[in-house]
């Protein structure tokens, strides 16, 4: 792998670098996996140290300038970009995107939110001693909106994957297990290994079982063949990463009827 020819060809396509950190990791992303020759485990590395030159390059700052707007603009991994992501984008329409399990953590500033996560939390009969448990569900982005009551609904679960080595069948265990829940569930996924670039000719395994039980996947990966329930996401542009914010919208529409669009944001949560 030719680092410097990587660097170059990626400074040389990235426009208005600075003017939003997050975009500007999107970008670097697409760039990132349209090389072929970077491999697997090193793309999230590839994409913060291109990342880091080019702020201290063009914006001319520090290295440790440069981490923090790492740190701020990616949440430091693919999660946590996607999440930056949504809230730069739907936090004006009253979306909010939060860690999976931070809801649960919040009860102490919102007593009000208890309801909500004892809505999803999974009841499980312990068979070997008779006994209920609550299990919280696999999901690394929860999404958030209210209604006109002023109160917080759940409307969709994101679960965040880099390739089929990170378990994604496993998701489709909780896809099903939440579906009586009514809320919307679905892998977001940097599809290092290639799974959804083969589209309904020779599908892989992951995709039949994706489509089968899964409301949507999207994926990162420039080879992506896109059908109705698996989408690609290009960062590059707004219009390509369009297709992520009008689903969660929808989905919204659909599942919290009477939501509220004004502006909110994590803070809205305490």
């Amino acid at each position: 792998m030719d680092i410097e020819k990587i660097y170059s060809q990626i400074k040389k396509n990235i426009k208005n670098f600075g003017k939003s950190p997050i975009e500007d990791v999107g970008k670097i992303l697409t760039f990132v996996q349209s090389f072929e020759e970077v491999r697997e485990t090193e793309v999230m590395l590839l994409v913060q140290k291109v990342y880091l030159r080019l702020y201290q390059e063009i914006k001319k700052g520090d290295l440790n300038q440069a981490r923090q707007s790492w740190v701020n603009a990616s949440g430091n991994n693919f999660e946590g970009f996607i999440r930056e992501f949504i809230n730069k984008e739907l936090n004006d329409v009253g979306i909010v995107a939060i860690k999976g399990d931070e809801l649960k953590h919040l009860i102490p500033k919102n007593k009000n939110l208890k309801g909500l996560v004892e809505f999803i939390t999974l009841p499980a009969r312990r068979r070997c001693i008779q006994e209920n448990t609550g299990v919280w569900p696999d999901s690394d982005i929860l999404m958030l909106t209210k209604n006109k009551d002023n109160q917080w609904k759940v409307f969709a679960l994101l679960n965040c994957k880099t390739s089929d080595h990170s378990r994604n069948t496993a998701v489709m265990f909780w896809a099903l297990a939440l579906r009586d829940l009514g809320i919307k569930y679905a892998l977001m996924t940097q599809d290092l290994d290639n799974r959804f670039t083969k589209g309904h000719e020779s599908p892989s395994t992951l995709r039949r079982l994706s489509e089968a039980y899964l409301d949507a996947v999207f994926s990162t990966n420039p080879r992506t063949i896109g059908c109705s329930q698996i989408k690609r996401l290009d960062f590059t542009n707004l219009e390509g990463a369009k297709t992520l914010t009008d689903t969660l919208k929808a989905w919204r529409e659909s599942v919290v009827t009477d939501h509220l669009n004004n502006y909110l944001d994590k803070s809205s949560l305490t």
